[in-house]
């Protein structure tokens, strides 16, 4: 084999940049619901609760809010417990049925970038009273400690009865995000960590650096497991997430870490 057809050898390393930063904005996922005895009025009746309460955000300081698809009750957000126990339950005719159930997802939005520690804390409580469920979901009372035995397994049975409901508790999402001077500056402080190191890895091998042949970039913040949810919620406004921002459910101040992955040929 030629010269000019051998393989050329490289090598590769990754490398990342911390940058810890506090929250740009705040993402408030807040659900409308209406039941009625027809989908008609279910959904003129959600409605005008979505309006009201966008007036009422607008009035909060929210900068953009979203409406999103109406969709009934067969399509709630249950929990894996909820939903289990909703497919246990005996159907019920059309008779018993007590109303046409209909959801609306809102999605507002605040510029928080300015505003301190403890404003954004005020905000949100703020936010929470307001979002205040004024008729929260009827549940069986709980027996009392003394209650007999037979009493005990009434209201056992009573809850077993009871359709599941979504969770309607406002959702709270953070968005950090990195200036363009934070991220050139951290993509910089990376590249150069990893040149550092390819460079003693290429002279370990009698050998050095000649031309970069590739290289691949991302930011990540520390590890989740609901990463992925908050992400979904995220993605379901029209908000698109940019190179340099996370998401978190945390109004604290976040790591954002930038990663490279950089390849050498080797002179």
């Amino acid at each position: 084999m030629s010269d000019a057809t051998r393989k050329q050898a490289t090598v590769h390393t990754n490398a990342s940049f911390t940058v810890r930063q506090r929250p740009a904005l705040l993402f408030m996922i807040l659900k409308v619901a209406a039941t009625e005895a027809t989908l008609e009025l279910g959904l003129a009746v959600v409605k005008r609760r979505c309006t009201e309460t966008v007036q009422r955000l607008s009035r909060l300081g929210a900068e953009r809010i979203e409406a999103g698809e109406p969709y009934d009750d067969s399509h709630l957000d249950l929990e894996p417990m909820a939903k289990m126990r909703a497919a246990a339950m005996p159907r019920r005719s059309d008779n018993a049925t007590p109303g046409r159930g209909v959801n609306v997802a809102l999605t507002a939005i605040w510029d928080i970038a300015k505003m301190s520690a403890e404003e954004v804390l005020l905000l949100v409580d703020r936010l929470r009273f307001d979002a205040a469920d004024d008729d929260p979901p009827d549940t069986p009372d709980e027996p009392p400690p003394w209650a007999d035995p037979q009493e005990q397994m009434r209201a056992v049975m009573a809850k077993m009865t009871v359709p599941p409901t979504e969770d309607r508790s406002p959702k709270f999402l953070y968005v950090n995000r990195l200036s363009d001077e934070q991220l050139d500056r951290a993509t910089e402080e990376a590249y150069t960590k990893a040149r550092r190191i390819c460079e003693r890895l290429a002279r370990a091998g009698g050998q050095r650096l000649s031309d970069q042949s590739s290289i691949m970039s991302g930011s990540s913040p520390s590890f989740h497991p609901q990463q992925q949810k908050w992400e979904t919620l995220i993605a379901a406004s029209s908000y698109a997430l940019r190179e340099g921002e996370i998401v978190t459910d945390d109004p604290r101040a976040t790591n954002i870490t930038i990663n490279l992955h950089v390849t050498f040929q080797l002179a």
